[in-house]
């Protein structure tokens, strides 16, 4: 737990967002990892199998259905945690670069074009942010806007109040 402003809240860790995501999301995000960024999906099955003492053959034999059930299990444990923020950061970059692009746009961040934030503000403001939000839910499937938004939420030790306030309250975010 962080205390910030005399409020209480956590941030969610990457597995966790894989235990609390739904299948549909996980699915198209593992799909999309096999399909676009084979190699990084790859390493990942090899690095979890070797977690669970699995080799990748093995992993790699079973029907695609019980292998992305294997892997979701997976990330969602904490020894996974290293694993899992990878893929997401790969898949939101990769994939999602529009979305973080208009996102950090709209709260007026300072980028490298490509949405890569060198400098975070201390706060972020509750008009912009709203605005920003709204905009991401208008445009993108709600799942990858939650991952995405709790990603952001990590990226400072105690994240922001005003977005803290978002996940926990807006009825759109999928992931609580």
């Amino acid at each position: 737990m962080v205390k910030y402003a005399h409020v209480f809240f956590s941030n969610m860790k990457s597995y966790t967002i894989f235990q609390k995501s739904d299948d549909e999301t996980v699915n198209n995000f593992l799909a999309w990892m096999r399909d676009q960024e084979r190699g990084v999906y790859r390493a990942a099955l090899r690095e979890l199998g070797a977690l669970k003492k699995l080799r990748p053959q093995f992993l790699q034999q079973k029907p695609l259905e019980e292998q992305f059930a294997w892997i979701k299990k997976t990330l969602a444990w904490k020894p996974a945690e290293t694993i899992a923020d990878h893929l997401l950061q790969v898949w939101l970059i990769r994939k999602h670069e529009g979305m973080l692009v208009t996102f950090i746009e709209k709260l007026g961040i300072a980028h490298n074009g490509h949405g890569v934030v060198d400098v975070l503000p201390e706060t972020l403001d509750t008009e912009k942010l709203t605005e920003a939000v709204n905009e991401l839910f208008e445009k993108y499937p709600a799942g990858a806007v939650s991952v995405y938004l709790h990603m952001f939420q990590n990226q400072t030790e105690t994240g922001w109040a005003e977005l803290q306030q978002i996940l926990d309250t807006d009825e759109r975010v999928t992931i609580r």
